[in-house]
Parts: structure tokens; sequence; C-alpha cells
């Protein structure tokens, strides 16, 4: 079956944010998130997994390493 928002668990966080689980195993995690402008995260960190972000619309800065990046 095709993994898609409308058939994955919804969640919400933050400030009208909200994500979606589309893979979920003890070795992969996918989500796919909704962040409206001007929302964020709480500021955290990962000891053990990796990240990869894909930018739809809009920007998103991150800070890694002590070193600020604006992606779009």
């Amino acid at each position: 079956m095709k993994k898609s928002k409308e058939n994955s668990p919804h969640y919400s966080w933050g400030d009208g944010c909200s994500g979606w689980h589309l893979v979920t195993s003890q070795t992969l995690s996918v989500i796919e998130e909704l962040m409206p402008p001007k929302t964020q995260e709480k500021r955290h960190y990962h000891n053990l997994s990796q990240q990869f972000f894909r930018i739809l619309r809009g920007k998103a800065t991150f800070e890694i390493d002590g070193k600020i990046f604006e992606i779009g």
C-alpha cells in the first residue's frame, strides 16, 4: 500500500503544526510535517538518529554545531 498523509497516523504539536508517521520501525522513521510560517520546534538534538529535511515551500532555519543555516 502506498503511504500518504491520508492513511497514516496523525499527531498535532506546537502552534498549529501537524505530523504524519509514514513509516515507523526499529531502523527507520519517516514523518511528514506541516509547519505554518513563523512556527518552530523546541531546540533538541539526536545522539544516534540522522534527519533528512525536504523543504517544499518557504524557508527553514537550522542550527548545527553552533552555525546557523537557512534553507529554502
